[in-house]
């Protein structure tokens, strides 16, 4: 009987560590990675333990794990199912030698991304040609319906470049508001002022206070915070003001209130 699993607990690094296991096994089947039971899955194919292709709907191949590297935190399970070798498309297949190189590759893609800080995969849309969408895993999975419509979202300065022309086009889109997040959220920049209030932080309250705030942010380049997720931040740090003092406090407040009513202000710019 083959290899199976199921992980329901994905950490950083997960994922890969899973398809390096599959590899050394020598396995044959289908990985299926899930972001939630809302999302189609992503499907990576093993073939005797090669990983022989990928596919998330419109994206195949080596793309597909640009996108699982890049949107690792929004990964909820890995199961692996052993099988006899599946058929996939040809424009799936993974051309790297080897499993470690197509990772690397991934890695540096990601790294070298510079639309990531603001493709959030799973907060849900705004396209004013197609209306609300899910999330923007939605609209990568399904990019052929959308396609058309960003691409006639003229270039301009500024445009960040990316790996996934994908990502180009959805960063062109989301920065100038044309495309739009319908979670509210916060830039990280409108911390600075609440931050250098309570300073100086001791050290035990520096560690936790940045571990909590990596665990509220979307992956760990982003630039913006939901506002939900904020709430949370924004009481931890309230916590450490009051203990300053009344004064301290107060003033904190002040200040949650008006990155609060800033942010959820409907003609809001975001500039990224």
């Amino acid at each position: 009987m083959g290899i199976s699993f199921h992980i329901t607990s994905v950490r950083e690094g997960t994922i890969f560590n899973v398809m390096q296991f599959l590899s050394l096994e020598k396995v044959t089947g289908i990985l299926n990675i899930s972001f939630g039971r809302q999302i189609p899955e992503a499907l990576v194919y093993f073939v005797q333990g090669k990983a022989a292709a990928s596919e998330f709907g419109a994206l195949h191949g080596e793309s597909v794990l640009d996108l699982l590297l890049c949107q690792e935190y929004a990964v909820k399970e890995v199961n692996f199912a052993p099988g006899r070798e599946a058929t996939f498309k040809e424009q799936s297949i993974i051309k790297a030698n080897s499993l470690s190189s197509a990772v690397l590759n991934a890695s540096k893609d990601v790294d070298k991304c510079a639309a990531r800080p603001f493709i959030f995969g799973l907060l849900p849309v705004t396209i004013p040609q197609s209306g609300p969408v899910e999330s923007l895993l939605h609209v990568l999975h399904g990019f052929d319906k959308h396609k058309d419509y960003l691409l006639s979202i003229k270039p301009q300065e500024g445009d960040k470049e990316a790996p996934l022309p994908q990502c180009v086009l959805l960063h062109r889109a989301l920065s100038r508001n044309v495309v739009t997040y319908q979670t509210p959220l916060v830039q990280l920049k409108s911390f600075l002022p609440l931050l250098e209030l309570i300073k100086p932080l001791e050290y035990k309250e520096a560690t936790n206070l940045r571990g909590y705030m990596r665990s509220l942010l979307p992956h760990p380049k982003a630039t913006h915070m939901p506002l939900e997720r904020f709430y949370a931040f924004a009481s931890a740090v309230e916590s450490i003001a009051d203990r300053r003092g009344p004064e301290i406090g107060d003033e904190a407040r002040k200040i949650i209130y008006k990155l609060i009513q800033s942010t959820t202000k409907l003609n809001e710019t975001i500039n990224v």
